[in-house]
């Protein structure tokens, strides 16, 4: 689980500082849940915002078929990839966070850091079938680029404090 393809030790922590840039501009991923019926993979593209540490939080409706995923199996990942619409998209970093969602019964919780990372969003919180959900990063997977690549875990992807 540990496996790191990045030189030792301090390629390590080169690894989980960028993992943890890319996670704090995060703004679009790609939301993976376990339907039901078969256990499939089901992949679709959710609006999140980062939260201090390793988690994102997602705004979801009762519509969706991940939520109703979500609600049946809460285990998920998350893919941030900003940039798979490029043409060397493969040669560029991703993140995937692995962990359980969970909903927030209190809906002003995540109010604040979702409407900084989505403005346009405030109409959908005027509706009641909407709430919030957050992903608990257990541990990631973070590619850097072809050859620099490893696992992570929860502890790693917390901000660094202090100087």
């Amino acid at each position: 689980m540990t496996e790191t393809r990045s030189h030792g030790e301090g390629g390590r922590v080169a690894l989980a500082t960028e993992a943890r840039g890319l996670l704090g501009q995060a703004r679009r991923g790609v939301l993976c849940t376990l339907e039901p019926e078969g256990g499939y993979p089901y992949a679709s593209v959710v609006d999140l915002a980062p939260l201090r540490g390793p988690d994102v939080v997602m705004l979801l409706s009762r519509l969706a078929a991940h939520r109703t995923n979500l609600e049946a199996d809460p285990r998920a990942s998350v893919l941030i990839a900003p940039f798979l619409g490029d043409d060397d998209a493969m040669a560029r970093p991703r993140l995937s966070l692995l962990g359980p969602v969970e909903r927030e019964e209190d809906r002003s919780m995540y109010r604040d850091a979702y409407l900084a990372a989505h403005p346009e969003a405030e109409t959908w919180l005027a509706m009641a079938d909407f709430d919030f959900f957050r992903l608990r990063t257990d541990r990631a997977r973070y590619i850097a680029g072809f050859g620099r690549m490893g696992w992570l875990e929860r502890e790693e992807l917390r901000p660094e404090i202090g100087p």
